[in-house]
């Protein structure tokens, strides 16, 4: 039996029975993803070999590749999506589910070492920003996206030194990428982040509590209030924890910038580019 899924960036993911049991099968003919889709399995390979608690994370089985396709076939978890694990969730669970993402991340940052990164790596990835934002059809032309995208600039040259724990982290740990089955989180579709750092988790993470960014991809029907109170529970939770630390009042704004800027350089439906340039200038006026 084969039942196809929506998939994303490229891939197509199906649903596999064999034998008496399910698989899931994350397939890319797209020779521009090939490589991104390799390198993606294999992080979550190693992540695997983790141990964390309260969460886990999906077995890869193999990785198969040849020169025109690559077939990632991965352990399928029953489980529900965040909408349907909020709604239902009582808020003992909700206690759970944050201190299961905050010892995640703290796993991740036992695992890295405080290091000094140049800040042409964030000017280098905010230029590929503008390269890509020059190619939008929707974009290209827009006034108020060329203001923003200049402050926003002028926000990243003005950072002199860039200190933040480099090592590991899932690289899009985002709402949409958490399965819920019961007191455990399977985190899935890990991604290869242009700097390795347990920050790039928290702002993801809080790309969505703060920002309700899955909320807004949902196309189905669900409890808007209940949401927005749960992702409010999580964000103020999440922050107040990782407030101890230096370089995440230092360094998470202009991280989270760039993660919207990030997003922003690919929309191209209006609803979301107002919603994204809306998050941009929120986040400018903080500075």
């Amino acid at each position: 039996m084969e039942i196809e899924v929506k998939g994303h960036s490229g891939c197509n993911i199906d649903i596999v029975r064999e034998g008496k049991k399910l698989f899931i099968y994350k397939c890319s003919e797209d020779p521009k993803y090939l490589d991104r889709l390799v390198k993606q399995a294999e992080k979550q390979r190693l992540a695997s070999m983790y141990e964390y608690q309260h969460t886990r994370i999906p077995q890869i089985f193999c990785v198969d590749r040849s020169k025109n396709k690559v077939s990632v076939k991965m352990e399928y978890i029953y489980s529900k999506n965040f909408i349907g694990y909020f709604e239902s969730a009582g808020f003992e669970q909700i206690s759970y589910f944050i201190k299961a993402l905050i010892l995640f991340i703290e796993k991740e940052l036992k695992e890295s070492t405080m290091q000094v990164v140049d800040k042409q790596v964030l000017l280098e990835k905010f230029k590929s920003v503008g390269e890509k934002l020059i190619i939008n059809s929707v974009l290209c032309s827009d006034e108020d996206t060329k203001g923003l995208f200049e402050s926003s600039l002028q926000i990243f040259e003005k950072i002199e030194c860039i200190k933040i724990p480099i090592g590991i982290c899932h690289g899009d740990l985002t709402f949409s990428n958490i399965l819920f089955n019961g007191n455990n989180y399977y985190l899935i579709d890990f991604l290869d982040s242009f700097i390795e750092s347990p920050l790039m988790d928290i702002v993801k993470v809080r790309q969505d509590s703060a920002y309700m960014w899955s909320q807004l991809m949902y196309i189905h029907e669900y409890d808007q209030t209940r949401l927005n109170i749960i992702s409010e529970k999580i964000d103020r939770d999440i922050t107040a924890h990782f407030e101890q630390y230096d370089w995440f009042r230092t360094y998470y704004k202009p991280f989270q910038l760039m993660n919207f800027w990030r997003i922003l350089q690919y929309a191209k439906e209006e609803q979301v580019i107002v919603y994204l340039k809306q998050v941009i200038k929120s986040i400018l006026y903080e500075f």
